[in-house]
């Protein structure tokens, strides 16, 4: 074959494999952050603050459904004191979306049991986090949820 039929499937080739990146890259970048946000939702749980801090920016605004809002020394103070325990978190829905090169968004809803000093609670949640990409550790940066109504 000459040079001038190559180049065009080369180029095409190129192309080929440039578009099967990007599906690849997406799903690494879900994977990372789901991940991410599985360990801080666990060691939430295990009310391991050192773990949890680890996971959370320096810059981290928590908005709770009751309108608290919270930074990374009030959250970790939160999980210290165990004034309230989680005892799960599990997804009901999640999608996960890059809304830059290292911001990740995730959006769903979610079912959680809390253990406080007086009461067990159960309630679902609808909520957004943003999780940034801080020197390749993707850290939760801001996260707001408000309440939903118990399901039937």
């Amino acid at each position: 074959m000459s040079a001038r039929i190559l180049s065009p499937l080369f180029r095409l080739l190129g192309l080929g494999l440039l578009v099967g990146l990007v599906p690849l890259q997406a799903a690494s970048l879900s994977a990372e952050v789901r991940a991410a946000d599985t360990r801080r939702i666990m060691a939430t749980i295990a009310g391991d603050a050192e773990r949890v801090a680890e996971l959370l920016s320096d810059d981290l605004r928590y908005g709770h459904a009751d309108g608290r809002l919270q930074s990374k020394a009030d959250f970790l103070a939160a999980v210290r004191s165990n004034r309230m325990r989680y005892e799960a978190y599990d997804y009901e829905e999640m999608q996960i979306e890059r809304a830059a090169d290292d911001i990740a968004v995730i959006t769903g809803r979610a079912s959680l049991r809390v253990r406080t000093t007086e009461q067990h609670l159960a309630f679902r949640l609808r909520f957004l986090a943003l999780w940034r990409n801080e020197a390749g550790v993707w850290r939760l940066l801001a996260y707001q949820s408000t309440q939903l109504p118990p399901q039937n």
